[in-house]
């Protein structure tokens, strides 16, 4: 299962820093992803299972309140990133001490945020007929949904060795399903919006090949010239 452990770190080099102290630890192997990309991933990943599983086409903007608190996970997992970020710098101040406990939650509530945006947006530029219902009908689905979401955190954070494979294949199948998603959705919107999961196929296929190729390319550029910078 080498090879599981070894695409997830190849592909995660694309998209995250990778700083080992700003990671998890399962089973004395370093995640694929910082702990606030590794929340951010998969919670956008849970999301649009759940949005797919409750309302599979809508595309309805949630209520006022929904978007606030959306607005609110994003603004704290920016502002958690800036306070980590100058703490990493001795002349900058900062506000608390970062620690991935708090990476990994609010990277989570951010990942509820787009991937409900990325959701919507899938939707509303794939099907020729989407369902103008709102991704979030009622409030229970939007509590429930956190709920899901703390329990994620939770089974992260506790850093079982048994979920050393279990992690890396979620982990690289959310990095890969939503820039899939969402090449595919411009895809389609470029082309012509389909009537049923046949006619999206192509798109599909074209969007996994299109994020594969440059996901690919960006860690390879990265393996190239990150021991050059080093270097320096």
């Amino acid at each position: 299962m080498e090879w599981l452990l070894n695409a997830a770190h190849w592909f995660g080099s694309a998209v995250c820093h990778q700083f080992p102290e700003h990671s998890h630890h399962v089973a004395g192997v370093p995640l694929p992803l910082c702990a606030r990309c590794t929340g951010l991933y998969l919670g956008a990943l849970l999301t649009m299972i759940f949005h797919a599983w409750r309302r599979p086409r809508a595309m309805g903007v949630p209520r006022p309140w929904v978007l606030f608190a959306l607005a609110l996970f994003f603004f704290a997992w920016a502002g958690d990133g800036v306070n980590s970020f100058f703490s990493m710098i001795p002349t900058l101040p900062h506000l608390y001490p970062p620690q991935n406990l708090l990476r990994l939650i609010t990277g989570t509530l951010t990942g509820i945020t787009i991937g409900s945006l990325i959701f919507i947006v899938f939707n509303s530029m794939l099907w020729r007929a989407p369902n103008p219902e709102s991704i979030f009908a009622t409030r229970r689905e939007f509590f429930a949904l956190l709920g899901l979401s703390a329990l994620l955190v939770l089974i992260v954070h506790s850093e079982f060795a048994l979920l050393l494979y279990p992690l890396n294949f979620a982990i690289l199948f959310s990095m890969l399903a939503l820039h899939t998603t969402l090449v595919t959705a411009f895809v389609a919107d470029l082309t012509r919006p389909a009537l049923d999961w046949r006619q999206a196929l192509p798109a599909f296929a074209l969007g996994a090949l299109i994020a594969l190729t440059y996901l690919s390319a960006i860690a390879l550029l990265r393996a190239l010239l990150l021991p050059m910078l080093l270097s320096w």
